[in-house]
């Protein structure tokens, strides 16, 4: 039997940031995202040994190891943290696909833990929730692979669609609840550019936690900035008041201005370039996703304008990725 996954990359709008352990934990954090229909594959098919042979189309490269490895210092961690925690004692071939580069800022290496955990739940009946396969490559990737991070990624590739996601001692899914129509104008006001570069994010976040750790002002404020621009971002897509859109673009610009605050790592000439371009054009706010250094921007545009910026973004370098927002999240199949 050959089991195969997917899990969707996500769109995060504001909040990023304050799902991150212990800030969350000690004042409360909260996001608002979405996953897309770009996805990360993982093809599971049993091996007549112990081995676990990890091939990446995307790279075309391969490791193979045995469970109980815990050489934890290589592009395929992650695979040796999820045999090791999960407890696999048997042999696969993992072969995985992604439909965007790594290090793009999406949530990527965690959509592929949530597929890979999620085709060994199935494969084993292990019988966990989408919630419960969220926790545990949370858990994977924070406690036992020491990677700095939020809680976000894990759960958006997990449940799919349009959420508002409370973080505490405990995570908290939503669902955003507002109307097809408005979701729709909001998906045609967005623009998403990759604009090159990547990054390891655990890097980034390992100097924006230094900033709790002796409780810089400035950090609190930006963190406690960045939750009011979440729940205002709820509070207009839930209102379903296509008048108030433009205020959402406004409060993607002021989040952008608080996540800068917290590292000089998040962004660079570079990144300004794009987005300095795109304001002069058109765009009323964005923001780079992920924890910056590199990757996709996300951009709102006015809706007369969008064409415009999409062609002085390409002028100067910038891919355009064409996407919609995707309702579903984790989905394993069984190929017989």
């Amino acid at each position: 039997m050959i089991i195969r996954s997917k899990a969707p990359f996500r769109v995060s709008f504001g909040g990023g940031g304050t799902d991150m352990a212990p800030y969350c934990r000690e004042h409360g954090g909260c996001v608002i995202s979405t996953a897309i229909d770009r996805h990360v594959y993982v093809t599971l098919e049993p091996r007549d040994d112990k081995k676990n042979r990890v091939f990446s189309l995307n790279n075309n490269d391969e490791l193979i190891f045995k469970k109980g490895d815990t050489e934890y210092t290589s592009n395929f961690e992650i695979f040796k943290g999820i045999i090791n925690d999960l407890e696999i004692e048997d042999g696969f071939n993992i072969t995985t696909y992604s439909e965007l580069p790594a290090g793009s800022g999406m949530g990527g290496s965690s959509s592929l833990s949530v597929a890979l955990i999620g085709a060994l739940n199935n494969y084993y009946n292990f019988g966990l929730s989408k919630h419960q396969v969220a926790q545990k490559a949370y858990d994977i990737e924070r406690i036992e692979l020491e990677q700095k991070g939020g809680y976000q990624d894990q759960f958006a590739a997990a449940y799919g669609g349009f959420n508002f996601i409370e973080f505490t001692n405990s995570v908290e899914v939503f669902p955003v609840s507002t109307t097809v129509e408005l979701v729709n104008e909001l998906q045609y006001r967005l623009i998403l550019c990759y604009i090159g570069g990547s990054h390891f994010s655990s890097d980034i976040q390992v100097e924006v936690l230094r900033g709790y750790e002796i409780q810089k002002k400035s950090y609190l404020e930006a963190m406690q900035d960045l939750k009011n621009v979440a729940l205002s971002m709820r509070t207009i897509i839930e209102s379903n008041d296509f008048g108030l859109l433009n205020e959402f673009g406004e409060l993607l610009h002021k989040g952008w201005l608080a996540k800068k605050s917290l590292s000089s790592k998040i962004s660079n000439k570079e990144i300004e370039h794009f987005y300095l371009t795109s304001r002069k054009f058109g765009v009323l706010g964005g923001k780079l996703l992920g924890a910056g250094g590199g990757g996709h921007l996300l951009l709102f545009s006015e809706p007369n304008k969008k064409h415009r910026v999409i062609q002085e973004l390409e002028k100067i370098g910038g891919k355009i990725i064409n996407f919609h927002f995707n309702p579903k999240g984790l989905e394993v199949w069984n190929i017989n």
